[in-house]
């Protein structure tokens, strides 16, 4: 009995360390890290194909009519300004003047030819039946070569008057600031009366294009060899992560730089970042100039 006893209780024992054991394993994994689902985080700015249109004047001048509202819809090619084209309209009506007065000028040249083709003619059958000399003959045909070449000279003084009317049209058409491309007005910085000059700084106003959204996210050197183009990404607005978005990689930049969306102060001037730039699906709602977090996930296309 004893035996028995004996036996019994080393089973028992047995059992229990072999249940502890299994317990300690079991907790030991669940209470690991899950493994990571995204192989690259990155912060980055909703952006539009292209970037936002700046709108500058080609020429100096003084604001003459505005054209359209904030958030109007524009096509390509519209006028947003016009400035006062006053004195370039003088200098077109100037320049037609000159046009037509070449025209006439050329005109009465050609008027003459066909009289001195004949008189030539006539006294060259003259010369020849011996009823006229040969040098009246040798005169009548250097007055139609005289005047071929005022004609030719005057068709040119034409042609050089019509040209200088297009640069003084062209001139006319510079006063009207058009749009480049179809988009949304979103910005408008001059007004009526406002002296504005035709330089890269001075912005006339800002136009949203219609093209596809973008993400341009910052790749920290350690991630960006993961990273391949075509790879899927979640992309959430920093100020609200309860939503998230599906954009793909669309380019790498191959040019390391330091980051444009750190906060002065924040990170080191040594860091450096390579452009990536991803695909926004249409189901987003993302504002351009958003900030954002891109989550890479693992896999490719």
């Amino acid at each position: 009995m004893n035996v028995a006893v004996g036996l019994l209780g080393a089973c028992l024992l047995s059992a229990a360390i072999s249940g502890c054991g299994r317990s300690a394993a079991e907790h030991a994994a669940a209470s690991a890290p899950p493994a990571s689902t995204f192989v690259a985080i990155a912060r980055g700015r909703v952006d539009v194909e292209g970037g936002i249109v700046r709108i500058v004047a080609q020429r100096d001048g003084v604001v003459a009519v505005l054209h359209g509202a904030i958030g109007d819809a524009i096509k390509a090619g519209d006028v947003l300004i016009e400035l006062d084209a006053t004195q370039a309209k003088i200098g077109a009506d100037m320049a037609r003047a000159e046009l037509a007065q070449a025209e006439a000028q050329a005109g009465a040249q050609r008027a003459k030819a066909p009289v001195l083709r004949q008189r030539a003619a006539r006294v060259d059958e003259a010369s020849r039946a011996g009823a006229a000399s040969g040098q009246a003959a040798d005169d009548a045909r250097q007055a139609l070569a005289e005047l071929d070449a005022e004609i030719a000279i005057a068709n040119a003084t034409v042609e050089s008057a019509r040209q200088k009317l297009k640069q003084a049209e062209y001139e006319v058409a510079l006063r009207n600031v058009r749009a480049p491309v179809s988009g949304r007005l979103i910005s408008r910085d001059t007004q009526v009366g406002a002296a504005v000059a035709a330089q890269p700084g001075a912005v006339l106003a800002q136009l949203l294009p219609d093209a596809p959204r973008i993400v341009r996210a910052e790749l920290n050197e350690g991630f960006v060899a993961r990273i391949k183009v075509g790879m899927s990404a979640q992309v959430q607005a920093e100020a609200d992560s309860s939503r998230s978005f599906t954009a793909r990689v669309k380019r790498i930049g191959d040019v390391f730089g330091p980051s444009r969306l750190s906060e002065e102060g924040q990170e080191s001037v040594d860091a450096r970042d390579v452009e990536c730039i991803l695909d926004l699906g249409a189901d987003s709602d993302l504002r351009v100039g958003q900030r954002v977090q891109v989550r890479f996930l693992p896999g490719g296309p």
